[in-house]
């Protein structure tokens, strides 16, 4: 057990946006092109807490911080003069109110890792009170796949970034698509918890808010997101533990005629669209029940329903339930976890079209239904979940 409040206390620090808060992250937020007051006034209604964004000089890096940090909003961010006078930038970036931390690179392969340590290291022995940041790739594209080096399975990917310096396990993983759910998606969250557990840092995890089409896969499209399969993201990842939120993207990137990008909140000329609303919203819920979820111990992570490959099926009843019992497909995670000294569980329905029916009943009067502005009330029999919602209850 000090072993685990030693670990929480120096990662803790150097990875909340605001004391207490969990981080809800923007990569590809407000651009070098739009560091204005309006910009940020319109990120942070958005619910955003950290901008993310590969800045073109060390100046307009510099300016974002500060305008930023007028709205409660701090910086990911990278410039050309972090690796030419890496030195000198980071000692004028350990003083900037508005800096978060340095975007350190986005899906490196295992060499690319080691190589990106050395940088690190420079920035380190100058600045070591801000985050460094890397992106992991998901289970699903090959190009983590490095056989000179040795990393023969994803996992062994996942410690090769859990032994940088980065305070903070990050990957991306996009689960929804017009020809369903990824059947990886939980393997990989399970895998992520894994070596979160083993390192002692958090992970991180994504939502997708910017439709477009997947690479490689002719006829296959990232759809508009809707409240429902932001929920799912956003829920699954807290239930397996997740200790940040990710959204790609708040701008919309620039057309590759590839992707075809589109309709993230903002577009690329800046104006809100569609998207941002349901956004906001998501970011309004997330933000009060994050509260429960942040610095929580998650002690199991089990499906009822279908069972995912590389995932487990909830057989124990948790503590002072006497049954639970779902009516939905595909059905729904269950996750227990610790918190000031009590302890939960989330129910996640797994399907972000379909609504799902809870049946539980409790073995005493101990349990409590926790609403997602934290109050708790008395637990009723049974509950319809919305399709990608979350339930939660304090089980003692």
């Amino acid at each position: 057990m000090c072993q685990i409040l030693l670990l929480l206390c120096l990662w803790l620090p150097q990875t909340r946006a605001a004391d207490g808060e969990m981080p809800i992250i923007a990569y590809w937020g407000v651009p070098d092109f739009a560091t204005g007051d309006d910009a940020f006034r319109t990120f942070s209604e958005c619910g955003f807490t950290v901008s993310l964004y590969p800045y073109s000089s060390y100046d307009k890096l510099v300016e974002a911080c500060r305008v930023a940090d007028k709205y409660g909003v701090r910086i990911i961010g990278r410039c050309p003069e972090v690796d030419s006078k890496t030195a000198s930038v980071a000692q004028k970036l350990k003083g900037e109110h508005g800096f978060y931390g340095y975007l350190i690179q986005d899906e490196p392969s295992v060499p690319q890792m080691h190589e990106q340590q050395k940088l690190i290291r420079r920035i380190r022995s100058v600045d070591s009170t801000h985050c460094f940041y890397l992106n992991l790739f998901p289970i699903y594209n090959p190009n983590w796949i490095e056989p000179s080096t040795k990393a023969r399975n994803y996992q062994e990917y996942l410690k090769a970034a859990s032994s940088t310096s980065c305070q903070q396990i990050s990957f991306d993983h996009y689960p929804i698509t017009t020809k369903g759910i990824r059947q990886l998606w939980y393997y990989n969250l399970e895998m992520v918890r894994r070596e979160a557990l083993s390192s002692g840092k958090p992970f991180w995890g994504f939502a997708l808010s910017v439709p477009h089409e997947v690479p490689n896969d002719k006829g296959n499209r990232y759809p508009v997101p809707t409240m429902s399969s932001l929920r799912l993201q956003v829920y699954a990842n807290l239930a397996y533990g997740a200790q940040g939120i990710q959204y790609f993207t708040y701008w919309t990137p620039a057309d590759s005629q590839v992707l075809k990008f589109h309709d993230a909140p903002v577009s690329e000329e800046g104006h809100k669209t569609k998207t941002y609303a349901l956004v906001q919203a998501m970011n309004r819920e997330l933000k009060s029940v994050a509260r429960l979820f942040y610095g929580a111990k998650v002690l199991s992570v089990g499906h009822l329903g279908a069972i995912p490959e590389g995932t487990v099926r909830q057989t124990k009843m948790p503590e002072n339930i006497r049954s639970l019992k779902i009516k939905g497909r595909p059905g729904a995670l269950i996750s227990q976890f610790e918190k000031d000294g009590h302890r939960y569980m989330a129910v996640v329905n797994k399907s972000h079209e379909k609504p799902m029916i809870v049946r539980l009943r409790t073995k005493n009067s101990i349990p409590r239904f926790v609403t997602k502005d934290l109050q708790e009330i008395t637990v009723k029999s049974s509950y319809t979940v919305e399709s990608g919602d979350i339930l939660m209850f304090r089980l003692k």
